[in-house]
């Protein structure tokens, strides 16, 4: 009989080693720590230079998400036919932050809605970042949302109840 492993725990550490490897072929000098939360896997990568953690970020989060995506594809394939968790890489605080920006936004945009009585459309973006807009109104009296668009046009409309 052999011994039950944790389906997750050889993932998550061969993920860190692996998001490792590509951070220090880039050139940056970061350090990864793993958790896994109820609901996903978090690699956080720490920066030593602020310089360093932008690189990681990118432009409006583009390095990181291709990152993520990098190792997730590398992880799914290690993986059994369960899915698991979601792996999420963060550097600095930027998931959370990028979160509240977009909440934010949606509280905006509601308001405009209201006042205004017209639908407000937001600019294209990622379906991640178009489901946080959904949630974040989801229970706002007087605004309902809609996606609408094809592809990498698809964005979030606001619309007056």
């Amino acid at each position: 009989m052999s011994a039950e492993i944790n389906d997750e725990a050889v993932p998550i550490d061969r993920a860190r080693q692996f998001l490792c490897g590509i951070l220090e072929r880039m050139g940056i000098a970061a350090e990864v720590t793993a958790r896994d939360e109820a609901d996903k896997l978090v690699l956080e990568v720490a920066c030593a230079s602020t310089d360093d953690v932008q690189r990681v970020i990118g432009r409006r989060g583009q390095v990181v998400d291709a990152l993520q995506h990098l190792v997730a594809k590398m992880v799914g394939k290690e993986r059994s036919e369960s899915r698991g968790k979601p792996i999420v890489v963060d550097a600095g605080g930027y998931r959370q932050r990028h979160i509240d920006r977009l909440e934010g936004l949606a509280a905006k945009m509601a308001e405009k809605a209201r006042t205004s009585g017209r639908p407000v459309e937001l600019d294209p973006m990622p379906a991640h970042d178009r489901r946080v807009i959904h949630m974040a109104l989801a229970n706002v009296e007087g605004v309902a949302t809609q996606s609408e668009g094809e592809g990498d046009l698809r964005h979030v409309v606001v619309v007056p109840a």
